[in-house]
């Protein structure tokens, strides 16, 4: 089946069960014959993996932005040759997490919102369709402590200031809020109805 390339982004804070959602759609979308490709960020790339690593010691909050940043722009050029391609690309965060998550204060220190921005409007391409998986931290950070050890993201007062950044993020940019906490099948199959009708309009003939 050939379509125009489609680019779909899933946010939300920890535990919100995006990257689940994220796998289950790219297996629906290439089992219904569509070229698909399932990719993150953090990228596993060079830059991408210092970011997962963590070793770098005692790195500034603006650091570790641009090092976000940086590795998007490299991810960036590989989604638009994937698009390209006509294959749908489904992406496991994109810049709304640097902004909702840096611009949130961590151990005191938040970024300037505005300045991240514009930032990533350098480097990125807008979406056709995000979605928030929208959830409560205190859900979310129940979820999480089944993985194990938690990053220094996940903290509860830290997630709720990210839920609020991301709520407002939403807003701005018309993102698909879904609501996380319901039961995942009736998630994933809410979210690729969604994707579907999307694909459709795109195709849609003149």
């Amino acid at each position: 089946m050939r379509t125009q390339g489609l680019f779909a982004v899933f946010e939300g804070i920890d535990g919100s069960g995006k990257s689940s959602v994220c796998k289950a759609i790219s297996d629906m979308m290439s089992a219904d014959g569509f070229k698909t490709i399932l990719t993150a960020e953090p990228t596993r790339d060079e830059i991408g993996m210092i970011l997962r690593d963590g070793k770098i010691k005692d790195i500034s909050n603006e650091t570790e932005a641009l090092l976000f940043v940086a590795d998007r722009a490299q991810h960036t050029i590989r989604i638009k040759e994937w698009m390209s391609s006509g294959s749908v690309v489904i992406c496991d965060r994109y810049y709304a997490s640097t902004l909702a998550y840096q611009a949130a204060p961590l151990n005191g220190n938040a970024l300037d919102m505005d300045w991240l921005a514009v930032l990533n409007d350098k480097v990125i391409i807008e979406p056709d369709i995000t979605f928030l998986m929208d959830i409560r931290p205190e859900e979310g950070l129940k979820r999480v402590g089944l993985r194990g050890d938690r990053s220094k993201f996940e903290r509860l007062e830290y997630l709720g200031v990210v839920r609020d950044n991301y709520l407002k993020i939403a807003g701005k940019k018309g993102f698909t809020i879904i609501d996380a906490e319901r039961p995942a099948g009736d998630i994933i199959n809410e979210v690729y109805n969604i994707l579907r009708k999307k694909m459709e309009e795109k195709n849609a003939p003149f």
